[in-house]
């Protein structure tokens, strides 16, 4: 599997990015359970993928944090473990930021960059996810303005529903620094999509400057 993320196989991520906002949509609890380490080795194949052959001291920083995640989970609990979903929204936000900047970055579009874009977009939302649940275990009050405990799977429902800027209007947090976070989310999700399309068109509309596989270069003249 890491062989294909080396290939730039973000159709691999974007499925499994997919299945894990599935699986906390339906109690899964992808966000907390084992320190949200299904959710760690998304963004770990992302980052990955971002470096032919990353640093060893990358390898032990997201080794330590795996595991300082899983002892926060053993002494916690599920429903109070707090650095798992620290890890989770660091990472997901610095993978969003890479995989943006790789799509950015490429002269041309294709498949490969419309999946790249999806992925980035589903990791920002998942982030965001983890840092509503760390607000609602550290904080001094209720994230939400009913005051009950913000599960991870209203986590994951209440930040794509703030990413896309839908609205509902079910779920609102209760206090100003959540609210700040929030709009914050919400601006990313309109800049992103905004700019990933313009960026897609254009690179899409760009002709290629790669000749089709056998077919003589055109550089140099005749």
């Amino acid at each position: 599997m890491l062989g294909a993320l080396r290939k730039e196989r973000y159709d691999i991520i974007l499925v499994i990015s997919i299945a894990i906002v599935v699986l906390s949509a339906f109690g899964a609890g992808a966000l907390s359970s084992g320190g949200g380490l299904v959710g760690l080795l998304l963004i770990i194949g992302t980052l990955i993928e971002s470096a032919e052959r990353p640093p060893r001291r990358v390898w032990l920083l997201l080794g330590a944090a795996a595991a300082a995640a899983v002892i926060d989970l053993a002494v916690a609990g599920a429903a109070d473990a707090v650095v798992g979903p620290v890890v989770l929204a660091l990472i997901g936000l610095a993978a969003a930021a890479v995989v943006t900047r790789q799509v950015l970055s490429r002269p041309f579009a294709g498949t490969t960059s419309i999946a790249a874009s999806a992925c980035a977009y589903l990791l920002i939302g998942y982030a965001f996810a983890s840092l509503y649940l760390v607000i609602d275990r550290v904080g001094g009050s209720a994230f939400l303005n009913s005051g009950e405990a913000l599960t991870p799977e209203s986590a994951v429902y209440f930040s794509f529903v703030t990413l896309t800027t839908l609205g509902f209007g079910d779920l609102t947090p209760s206090a100003d620094g959540g609210r700040v976070i929030v709009t914050l989310e919400a601006m990313a999700g309109v800049f992103y999509v905004a700019i990933a399309v313009a960026r897609l068109v254009t690179g899409f509309a760009a002709p290629s400057a790669e000749p089709p596989d056998g077919a003589p270069s055109q550089e140099g003249g005749p």
